[in-house]
């Protein structure tokens, strides 16, 4: 996938921090990408997106980007999932400094998927494979009633915590120390979490996306690099195997 990213802003602004001395875009945000408010977060459209539609979910008061999510941070993001009800959507959090993220203030992202099927992530395929059956869609959009935003905000919140602590165990197991970096996907029927020991391959970065096997380059050399390297060697170079520093797992999945 080739995607206009040349333009886009790099983290690289010193040697000792990449995102350290970076200018925050959300304070203020501009006021022209503004979609909608909640008690704790703004939405507001992607200046750089990936697809149309691309929101972002950005925390009112300033957090780092290193920090877990919360409850509030998942229920909004499901929120957000949930407004594209003719598409499938995926959200994604790059935690940390290795996580592939642009920016220091707390964001999370959204984007819808196309419909088409050949296009879905390609992990979705992996997941299903090992699968009794495929997830039902439902199974969380069907919860009706007063506590429903705290019933799957709870949900959530307890699998996203299940998922950390299983990779911090691993952690702690190894050579890594924290902090530590990672890439959180969820979609309708699964959330996974990647840990990062490198933000890039080569020239490649890699954020969230490229665990869904839906890699951003921003030219035709950097395709021609992936292409001749091979997706799985750009992944492998940037995270956590299981085989190296004797980490749990290199992808934890909760469905």
């Amino acid at each position: 996938m080739i995607l206009s990213l040349a333009k886009k802003p790099t983290a690289e602004q010193t040697e000792e921090s990449p995102l350290k001395h970076k200018a925050d875009p959300f304070a203020p945000y501009n006021q022209e990408l503004f979609v909608q408010e909640f008690e704790n977060h703004v939405i507001l459209l992607n200046k750089f997106c990936v697809v149309p539609n691309h929101v972002l979910v950005v925390t009112k008061e300033y957090e780092e980007q290193s920090n877990l999510l919360n409850q509030e941070d998942l229920a909004t993001m499901w929120y957000c999932m949930m407004q594209t009800k003719s598409q499938s959507t995926i959200a994604f959090y790059n935690c940390g400094s290795l996580s592939g993220s642009s920016q220091p203030h707390k964001h999370m992202q959204v984007i819808p998927l196309p419909s088409n099927v050949r296009f879905s992530p390609p992990i979705n395929a992996i997941i299903y494979k090992y699968q009794n059956k495929v997830p039902d869609p439902q199974q969380l959009s069907g919860h009706h009633g007063h506590n429903y935003k705290e019933t799957v905000s709870q949900y959530l919140t307890e699998n996203y915590l299940s998922l950390v602590n299983t990779m911090a165990e691993g952690f702690r197991a190894s050579s890594l120390t924290d902090p530590f970096s990672y890439n959180f996907l969820m979609t309708h029927t699964w959330m996974m979490i990647v840990p990062r020991r490198g933000e890039k391959y080569g020239q490649i970065s890699v954020n969230s996306l490229g665990f869904a096997g839906m890699l951003l380059v921003k030219s035709e050399e950097e395709l021609e690099f992936v292409k001749n390297v091979g997706l799985l060697r750009v992944l492998e170079g940037v995270a956590v195997s299981k085989d190296k520093d004797q980490l749990i797992d290199n992808i934890h999945i909760s469905v």
